[in-house]
């Protein structure tokens, strides 16, 4: 059965604490760390220093609450021309699965990233096959699954889709940002569907309302826009998806969006009634 979680994007002043409590209280199952506080980058935290993780890990357990996903900020494509972005980018994502392995959080995301100038598309491709299959040896030995998101060069589904395939690495998936692939790319959610057949591992659910040019829309609380939501329900469902539904509410790189005591309500709210009409 999918489960609800959301990302601690959405609540970037709230400390351990508060998103504990409010998992808690509306009944989410999971929540997908991506900051917290002033530290987007998780190991400067120190809920999730050497010192402090193993409190975090058991703090989590009690509570019934699962880390369903550390998300870095490593971007895959840009780390495959100079050695040093090569070696930064293994250093962080090694240190996110880590992570994820302490925290028992089954997923860490990775960004596809854009390839570099003048490097050819088909090389730049198996440059970060390559890297992404010793990257999944060293999560899979931790029992934690690398997901690549359709996000930037990468919110082409099929581009993404042949990226995985070429990879070819039990510990590497997708992770579908359903907003992004039809917004931003203008797919249809079966063209998404088809190409990220038997790929999908993770989702980021988000709702918007189109402007005058693709990349122009605003984002608003779930139901009030026109992303298709509810019908890639169905299709997540149909093919056998049962894994986290997660809010991805970006108030911390947009402030003035609804705050989350309003949206985290709603979206939980929201996504019930949808999962019980299915």
């Amino acid at each position: 059965m999918m489960k609800l979680a959301f990302s601690t994007l959405g609540c970037p002043e709230w400390d351990f604490d508060e998103i504990l409590a409010t998992a808690l209280r509306l009944g989410y199952e999971g929540v997908e760390f991506r900051g917290l506080l002033t530290h987007i980058e998780l190991d400067q935290a120190p809920e999730f220093s050497a010192a402090g993780i193993a409190d975090t890990r058991q703090r989590l357990r009690d509570a019934g609450v699962q880390a369903t996903c550390l998300s870095s900020s490593v971007q895959i494509l840009n780390a495959v021309t100079e050695e040093s972005a090569r070696l930064q980018a293994i250093a962080t994502a090694e240190r996110y699965i880590e992570m994820a392995q302490q925290v028992e959080a089954p997923f860490v995301r990775l960004f596809g990233g854009n390839p570099p100038d003048p490097l050819p598309y088909d090389e730049a491709e198996a440059r970060a096959a390559e890297l992404l299959r010793a990257l999944g040896d060293f999560a899979a030995d931790r029992q934690v699954t690398l997901v690549v998101e359709t996000h930037d060069y990468l919110i082409d589904s099929a581009r993404l889709a042949h990226l995985i395939h070429a990879t070819d690495h039990q510990a590497v998936g997708v992770l579908w940002d359903i907003h992004h692939p039809y917004r931003i790319a203008g797919e249809s959610l079966q063209t998404t569907m088809d190409n990220l057949r038997g790929l999908v591992r993770y989702t980021h659910i988000k709702d918007s309302r189109q402007g005058a040019e693709p990349e122009q829309y605003t984002y608003v609380a779930l139901g009030l826009g026109d992303v298709p939501i509810k019908e890639s329900l169905a299709m997540l469902r149909d093919e056998g998806y049962d894994g986290f539904l997660t809010l991805e509410w970006e108030k911390r790189w947009i402030p003035d969006l609804l705050p989350p005591e309003i949206v985290f309500d709603h979206y939980a709210e929201q996504m019930r009634d949808w999962l019980g009409e299915l």
